[in-house]
């Protein structure tokens, strides 16, 4: 079997996926977590022992390990880690819960690193960059392009032609509408109506669809910011 290292205590439901990809012909042994804050700490995550951090990544490389980016907590987040790994040449997994007809793997392409849930329904055409999360029930529509390091919450609808730019965040329950354009470094809150282009570095919430500048404008002057939106408008993965 391919000996298997899970990094980051974030997402506990990983190590059972795992399992079932295995009962479908995968090939892969848990033997634990990497985590950065927890090791030393704390012994196990949800049964599985915690057997190192970043400084265990040579040994664990040379033996022959691979290695899944399960940091979720940000995008941004999930690109450091990606680096720390490639900075020593790890082996990396792709996990894909691929359930006939949902997802078409001659017409998909997938890159190295992401996983995509049960449950998640892929149109014919669709391209999914690095370290992509994708969780369950989610639906991406055909000939959408989804950037690197992009995480999509549960019960999200993608529709065709969308593209998505790296680095981009996208709560659960939102709607992206077809042909539309979403920039790098973005955050969709939960249940948002996307309907239009949205630039880079832009926040935005609401049906439609408006970023946190816009609904500040729209309310006479009055500053409508959340201190620390993701608190309140976006699910996270800490």
């Amino acid at each position: 079997m391919k000996k298997l290292l899970i990094y980051g205590c974030g997402y506990p439901s990983i190590t059972s996926l795992i399992k079932y990809l295995n009962s479908r012909g995968e090939d892969w042994q848990i033997e634990g977590y990497l985590d950065d804050t927890k090791f030393g700490k704390e012994d196990q995550y949800f049964g599985y022992p915690i057997i190192g951090d970043e400084a265990s990544i040579p040994q664990f490389v040379e033996q022959g390990y691979y290695f899944f980016n399960n940091v979720a907590s940000s995008p941004k987040n999930m690109h450091t880690v990606s680096q720390k790994l490639a900075r020593h040449d790890a082996k990396i997994c792709t996990l894909i819960f691929s359930e006939p007809p949902d997802l078409d793997l001659d017409t998909i392409k997938v890159g190295e690193g992401s996983i995509i849930s049960p449950q998640v329904i892929v149109g014919a055409g669709v391209t999914f960059g690095r370290n992509v999360i994708i969780r369950q029930k989610s639906i991406i529509s055909h000939d959408s392009n989804i950037g690197d390091y992009c995480f999509v919450g549960p019960n999200v609808g993608i529709m065709g032609g969308v593209k998505i730019g790296k680095e981009t965040f996208i709560g659960a329950k939102a709607i992206v509408r077809e042909n539309v354009a979403i920039g790098k470094n973005c955050v969709i809150g939960m249940g948002a109506v996307v309907t239009k282009d949205v630039p880079d570095n832009t926040t935005v919430v609401g049906n439609p669809a408006k970023s946190l500048e816009q609904l500040k404008n729209n309310k006479n002057g009055k500053d409508t910011t959340v201190e620390n939106p993701s608190k309140t408008l976006f699910i996270t993965n800490n």
